[in-house]
C-alpha cells in the first residue's frame, strides 16, 4: 500500500461516510456512486450503489456492517481494498 496521502482525491467530490467498527464510531470521505434503475419489462438494469475512500479510513468494515453514505442507510455487500490505498464498498441498501 502507498504511505501518500490521499485525502486530495476525497475532498471536492466526496460525501460524508459513517459507520461503526469494532463499537467504534467513525466517518470517512468517499465518492459514491449510486446509479440509476431503469426498469425494463420485469427487469431492473442497474448496478449495485458502492463508495471509494482510503483504506486507512474504511479498515475493519465487513460484510452486513451498516454504513450510512450522504445521509442514505446502506449495508456493506463487499470491501475490496485494490492494494495502492483505496478500498471500494460494494452496498445494498438497508
Amino acid at each position: 500500500m502507498f504511505a501518500e496521502d490521499l485525502s486530495v482525491f476525497f475532498s471536492d467530490f466526496a460525501v460524508s461516510a459513517s459507520f461503526t467498527v469494532e463499537g467504534v464510531q467513525k466517518t470517512a470521505r468517499v465518492l459514491f456512486d449510486h446509479p440509476y434503475a431503469a426498469p425494463f419489462g420485469a427487469q431492473v438494469d442497474a448496478d449495485a450503489p458502492a463508495c471509494q475512500g482510503a483504506t486507512v479510513d474504511l479498515a475493519g468494515l465487513q460484510r452486513d456492517d451498516a454504513i450510512t453514505v450522504d445521509g442514505r442507510a446502506f449495508e456493506v455487500v463487499r470491501a475490496e481494498a485494490d492494494g495502492t490505498g483505496v478500498t471500494n464498498l460494494v452496498l445494498r441498501s438497508a
